[in-house]
């Protein structure tokens, strides 16, 4: 039985004597099941404002009443998929908590446990990985080739204040290269981590400026140039919309497949604009992840906000690179009670067969809980999320479920979950 898990006056974790640990799914408050021990690179988190509640043995939710006692969630390394929300009662109005996927927590046997699944494996996305630790040497070898590259010294930032793993990859010249291109967005997402209107502060600073077509071949030749299995993604978490920076972005992709004829150019997209990416994908793109919170044109709504396009534009977006056999990706940003609805599941499973989707992501979206589920209209319940990542992989076994961008042709099919404990 697990206990709950939470932070005493003085900061320390404590682990009640008689409750349960409580977690929510949506709007629904319960108790998580199959927790797993902490994963290497797992934070611990206070929620500052939120009282801990658990379960009693009657199956009541009841909070803690103690002076100063803090709720806590878990923040997960890549490759791993929160299963359920920390649960907590706000005391009072508290700020907005920062941008993260907070997950909840247990206490079994004395340990702190998470309410999570392994939804990927490979080595080259460990943040704890001895590599990594020579970014500072990589970085100052990346000054010396490209001098003058104003998009590397973005990256500089990105690889180092926010420990991006793709803008890391750039200057370690390995795997996924982050290649920011726009400063600019067609929607405001609740959970945008570069720019954000009101309530939250954003972790990032977005890109300022709009690089040149010649400024990001440069860059991404460079990364090319380093070994045949680097690959080159435009829109990363720094930035806004790639596909709005439509002229600029197809110059700079026939440059580069010009001079790198196997390579994968990937875009991560709203899908906004098919008419770029068409384009695009003319000019020589080859693979696209495309973001979805919501297949539901409601939920959808509510949470991106967009301007000027729609889930038609999103659909069209993955059927012009299917049809040309480019990879297609979904980024799919869950959150538990929302994500795991059967109506949702029902979308997304007819959204993969449809357009022949190779990959979905599986992250959890870093937002506020309770903030975000009072600007969701239309509360769903949620069958659980591994009973959805196992649904979802049945009902579409050509899929592969993961975390991280292959590149293409290659794409590994066996789903990770399978191997998760």
């Amino acid at each position: 039985m697990n206990r709950l898990l939470y932070a005493g006056r003085n900061g320390r974790l404590q682990e009640h004597r008689s409750l349960q640990a409580a977690a929510r799914s949506g709007w629904d408050v319960g108790v998580a099941d199959r927790l797993i021990p902490l994963p290497a690179g797992t934070s611990l988190v206070h929620l500052p404002g939120r009282i801990p509640v658990g379960q009693s043995a009657a199956g009541a939710t009841v909070a803690v009443e103690e002076s100063g006692a803090m709720a806590l969630a878990a923040v997960l390394p890549p490759g791993y998929l929160r299963t359920w929300l920390p649960a907590y009662q706000d005391d009072g109005q508290p700020p907005v908590l920062p941008l993260y996927g907070y997950a909840a927590v247990a206490s079994i046997d004395g340990e702190p446990h998470v309410a999570a699944m392994r939804t990927d494996r490979w080595n080259a996305w460990n943040p704890q990985a001895e590599g990594r630790r020579d970014i500072d040497a990589a970085i100052r070898s990346g000054r010396r080739a490209l001098p003058a590259s104003r998009l590397l010294r973005q990256l500089e930032t990105c690889a180092t204040d926010y420990r991006c793993l793709t803008a890391q990859n750039l200057f370690l010249r390995r795997g996924e290269g982050a290649i920011p291109v726009s400063p600019a967005c067609n929607a405001a997402c609740l959970g945008c981590i570069s720019e954000q209107w009101g309530d939250v502060d954003s972790p990032q600073t977005r890109l300022g400026f709009a690089p040149t077509a010649a400024e990001i071949a440069e860059l991404a030749g460079w990364h090319l140039s380093a070994g045949e299995s680097n690959f080159v993604s435009y829109g990363q978490g720094c930035e806004g919309e790639p596909l709005t920076r439509g002229a600029a972005l197809v110059d700079a992709t026939r440059r580069i497949r010009a001079a790198a004829p196997k390579a994968t150019i990937h875009v991560n997209t709203n899908g906004s604009r098919p008419d770029v990416l068409r384009r695009l994908v003319d000019a020589g793109l080859n693979s696209v992840r495309i973001s979805v919170f919501s297949l539901d044109d409601t939920r959808f709504r509510a949470y991106y906000r967009p301007v000027g396009y729609g889930l038609d534009q999103v659909a069209e977006c993955a059927s012009v690179v299917a049809a040309t056999g480019g990879q297609v990706t979904i980024n799919l940003l869950t959150f538990p009670g929302i994500s795991d609805s059967p109506s949702e599941l029902d979308a997304l499973v007819s959204f993969v067969q449809r357009y022949g989707v190779h990959q979905v992501q599986l992250r959890s979206l870093n937002v506020d809980p309770h903030w975000l589920l009072e600007r969701i209209p239309q509360p769903t319940r949620g069958i659980g999320m591994r009973k959805f990542v196992r649904h979802l992989s049945e009902r579409c076994p050509d899929l592969h479920l993961g975390n991280f961008t292959r590149p293409w042709p290659a794409i590994e099919r066996k789903p990770a979950w399978a191997s998760s404990k």
